[in-house]
């Protein structure tokens, strides 16, 4: 491929078959494409189509969502050393196991009646969740991260970040965050 071709490719508005063509020259997708590479594909552009009106900005997210692993800043790591929040992200782990399919379930709710149990506030779960899974405090709603990612994904992900608290330096918090101000995790408190 010529670098104009390619130019050409990265450069063109996001539509289906625009990212479907990105993705298989990045080598993201087999060709012909399957059925779910195509649901894949309309459930990305569902999710980040407002954002990325070029196939340029849309593959890095592309890429970031096939990954196998995540970066978590380390501070947003420190906010998770928490044993309900360990405990917490292993439930949604266990709920994501427990479904055949991802694709229309109520997970943003599902995961705040989760939160309920280790007495998560529903914005500090949702954070977890998020952060455990992007590496980013923002994105697309989990009824579309969640099929983006896929099972395994999902399970790879938490499980990692779960092992990366539990055996690292173990759940003690750091006691000072930048610039010396004390350091609070994210805590539950007792469910009424």
């Amino acid at each position: 491929m010529t670098p104009e071709e390619e130019t050409a490719i990265l450069d063109a508005a996001l539509t289906r078959d625009t990212l479907a063509h990105a993705m298989q020259v990045a080598r993201f997708l087999e060709s012909p494409a399957p059925a779910a590479a195509w649901r894949w594909i309309d459930t990305f552009l569902e999710a980040f189509a407002g954002e990325c009106p070029t196939v340029r900005e849309a593959l890095p997210i592309v890429a970031d969502l096939r990954a196998e692993a995540v970066i978590v800043p380390a501070i947003d790591l420190e906010k998770l050393r928490n044993r309900q929040v360990v405990f917490f992200l292993d439930a949604v782990s266990q709920y994501v196991d427990d479904q055949r399919e991802l694709r229309g379930l109520p997970v943003s709710r599902d995961v705040l009646e989760i939160a309920k149990e280790f007495g998560l506030k529903s914005d500090e779960a949702h954070w977890c969740v998020r952060v455990a899974l992007t590496g980013k405090s923002t994105g697309c709603p989990f009824e579309l991260l969640f099929p983006l990612l896929g099972h395994d994904r999902i399970m790879m992900r938490i499980g990692a970040i779960s092992s990366h608290l539990l055996h690292g330096r173990g759940l003690e918090p750091i006691p000072y965050g930048p610039g010396g101000v004390p350091f609070k995790t994210i805590e539950g408190t007792k469910p009424t």
